[in-house]
């Protein structure tokens, strides 16, 4: 399974105005409007918050934390925020700093020696990802093994033999292999587990009750369980978390993310002069855990996660004191769009409503003859076929598989990632060909 930072590039640049705008009643209701036409359209399951100043400005949940029993989400509902969880091991490292037990300068060989280049690689590189180690979670097979539960030690064998993709600090190269070292390394230094010291160093600073790192998705704790979208919602197979302390597993709602943010850039976990350290100079670039955004105004700080079809982002902006969360346990739309609708209503502008029944190079007509789900000629798996209201979008029903935007290139004819993937239609025959390099996979229309 992949464990991603997901808010690499926002599309959308926003300038946004000095003062926060009025919000009325009548706006709220659209805003309400359009997460429910998101879950009406299969677009999304999950929970948003906005807060301002550390007051609740607006909050939202839709779908469902549990399909099967129809349990809701709701705003106690906890999702899993995956590599988000970067920002707060990042904060735990730094405070570690601050009371004498790390240094940023110290070499992993002090805890690793076995890990190729530990002699050349520091704290500070891990936190930064400018480490050169491979990112185990590209090993092959990978979404097999972190499926079962995992000691530090199997977790380690699994990945100390990992190659080194460039000498240390002379490249960025993100790779969850940094976080998962780092969590060790703190639980070792304070000889605590990082779910303790996560409790103790910022979950009871803050008064943060819906915040914790557990190694298992637990729906008696009122966590949403993670969903593909095809023609039905398929459950993902649960990823044990074990094998992601420090770089994935932290489960939190969307306030409590918010709450998290806050305190951060008030002091109240670390320093000034530690929060300056953690946090990138220029935009677009990586710090300690978190990435300067690219807005051109106001200044902000983002991070993204995906883990089976749990996605997360936040945008915090210090000098606004504003924080912008989403959280999903299923979703094929960007949720950089959705995150941009929030921070517009903040601003006192209305939500647009996607049209999903086209794309923008397709009308409703041509595009109904396409849009459905299909399935494999010689296999259970199915794709389904939609629209975000701009691209074409694809889903495989491959465990935790991502959706994918195509990009359009004739009426049934479309590409990603400049061509390597191929989508063609035959629409009077109900047929889809996926073309990948040599493969061909062909669909029929259910």
């Amino acid at each position: 399974m992949c464990l991603l930072k997901c808010s690499k590039n926002i599309s959308v640049l926003i300038v946004l105005f000095a003062f926060l705008g009025d919000t009325t009643l009548v706006a709220q209701e659209k805003l309400n409007e359009y997460f429910d036409h998101l879950f009406r359209n299969n677009k999304m399951m999950g929970s948003v918050a906005v807060l301002h100043n550390d007051s609740l400005f607006y909050t939202s949940s839709i779908g469902y934390a549990d399909v099967d029993s129809k349990r809701k989400n709701d705003s106690s509902t906890k999702f899993r925020i995956a590599s988000n969880t970067k920002t707060y091991t990042a904060v735990l490292i730094l405070k570690a700093v601050e009371e004498q037990k790390l240094r940023l300068d110290t070499h992993l060989s002090t805890f690793y020696p076995q890990i190729k280049n530990s002699e050349k690689i520091t704290i500070e590189q891990l936190l930064k990802h400018r480490s050169g180690i491979a990112n185990f979670t590209e090993i092959d097979g990978n979404e097999i093994w972190e499926q079962e539960f995992h000691t530090e030690a199997e977790v380690f064998t699994y990945i100390k033999d990992l190659k080194s993709n460039f000498e240390p600090n002379t490249a960025f190269e993100y790779s969850n292999t940094n976080y998962v070292l780092l969590g060790f390394i703190l639980e070792k230094v304070y000889q605590k587990s990082y779910a303790t010291l996560l409790n103790e160093k910022i979950c009871k600073p803050l008064k943060l009750t819906n915040t914790y790192f557990s190694a298992e998705t637990d729906p008696n704790r009122h966590e949403a369980v993670s969903y593909n979208i095809q023609n039905k919602y398929i459950k993902n197979s649960n990823v044990n978390f074990s094998n992601h302390p420090a770089s994935g597993g932290i489960a939190t709602t969307a306030v409590e993310l918010n709450r998290f943010l806050s305190g951060l850039f008030e002091g109240k976990l670390i320093s000034k002069e530690s929060l300056e350290l953690m946090l990138p100079e220029s935009k677009g670039e990586y710090g300690m855990g978190i990435e300067k955004a690219l807005f051109k105004n106001p200044i902000g700080y983002i991070h993204g996660g995906r883990i089976e079809n749990y996605f997360s982002d936040y945008w915090y902006f210090p000098a606004e004191k504003l924080g912008i969360v989403t959280l999903c346990n299923a979703v094929n739309i960007n949720l950089g769009e959705v995150q941009n609708t929030l921070i517009q209503y903040v601003y006192g502008r209305d939500p647009i409503l996607p049209d999903f029944n086209k794309t923008k190079d397709l009308t409703e007509d041509k595009f109904r003859k396409i849009a459905g789900t299909y399935r494999y000629k010689e296999g259970s798996q199915t794709m389904t076929i939609s629209s975000d209201g701009k691209n074409l979008i694809g889903q495989l029903s491959d465990n935790g598989q991502m959706y994918v935007p195509y990009r359009y290139k004739s009426d049934y004819t479309f590409v990603y990632d400049d061509e390597g993937s191929i989508l063609e239609f035959m629409p009077d025959e109900q047929r889809l060909l996926l073309k990948d390099g040599d493969l061909v996979l062909e669909f029929t229309r259910i």
